[in-house]
């Protein structure tokens, strides 16, 4: 090859390898490290130009940190398993260390009573394996309690509206023996709950009323009644009459009789089968 022509492919050699070099290749400041950041920036085959747009942006962004206390600033886990690094982010955002650190005092229910501990333990367990900041455990068992309040209501409503229709179709059936057929049932039901030693009240409304309706409740305490004996102050037994219920008017009478009769001390006021029968009448002529 002509001498010349070695002269210039040297020439072109030497330019492409001053072209290949970095154009920061042997600025002042440049060093390893920085260069080593716009590489795992992605910024170091760009031009100036585009370095100074990048650098720029990411300026920008960093300003909106600038100022902020460190303890304000959460980084989050890169691993999603990392379990202890996301437990210490819920830790910074509210979060307890221990379940029992939740305090669920001030959740009440609608009439001002307490939660169950059961329930609390139940709430606690739950929050903290959801990992909520303890303001928020308190605000959900808020609103658990608030539904379950609703709910009661709804149902108190709806039992309070199926007693009175039941109520409405045992005045239907006893008609005018209402009064008497009351008592005749309530004093089954005193009998039987002293016997099986609890309340009445507690015998009929809460055991039995809730299956089988207050209408069918009363009448087989009237009809037990009847079996035992304690109707026997509501009947109309007088001459001439053809039993059956007293009416207010029989009622009276024998109300007459029976207080001449404590009078003249044939009987006394204090007697409980006096007591009892005075009750079935006063019961009969008031309704």
């Amino acid at each position: 090859m002509p001498e010349g022509g070695q002269q210039q492919q040297q020439q072109q050699q030497g330019g492409q390898q001053q072209q290949s070099k970095p154009w920061y290749d042997g600025v002042a400041g440049v060093d390893q490290e920085m260069v080593g950041h716009w590489q795992n920036a992605g910024w170091a085959n760009k031009t100036p130009q585009e370095l100074v747009v990048e650098l720029t942006k990411s300026w920008k962004a960093a300003e909106k940190h600038v100022g902020v206390p460190a303890d304000q600033i959460v980084r989050l886990p890169k691993d999603p398993k990392d379990e202890l690094g996301w437990k210490q982010v819920w830790q910074r955002l509210g979060a307890p260390k221990e379940a029992k650190e939740y305090d669920f005092t001030p959740v009440k229910f609608a009439d001002g009573t307490a939660l169950e501990e059961s329930f609390q333990n139940i709430m606690r367990e739950a929050a903290f394996r959801l990992n909520l900041p303890k303001d928020a455990a308190v605000q959900v068992t808020n609103e658990v309690i608030k539904y379950l309040d609703s709910q009661d209501s709804a149902e108190k409503t709806e039992l309070a509206a199926k007693l009175i229709e039941q109520k409405a179709a045992l005045k239907k059936n006893w008609g005018p023996n209402e009064a008497a057929n009351t008592f005749v049932a309530n004093r089954a039901a005193a009998v039987i709950a002293e016997k099986l030693g609890v309340d009445p009240a507690k015998l009929a409304t809460n055991a039995l009323e809730g299956i089988l309706g207050y209408d069918k409740v009363m009448e087989m305490f009237r009809m037990i009644g009847a079996a035992i004996g304690e109707d026997k102050f509501v009947n109309a037994v007088q001459p001439g009459t053809q039993g059956g219920i007293m009416t207010r008017e029989q009622a009276i009478a024998k109300r007459t009789d029976v207080m001449n009769e404590v009078k003249a001390r044939v009987r006394k006021i204090d007697d409980p089968a006096v007591q009892r029968e005075l009750l079935a009448l006063n019961t009969i002529i008031i309704a």
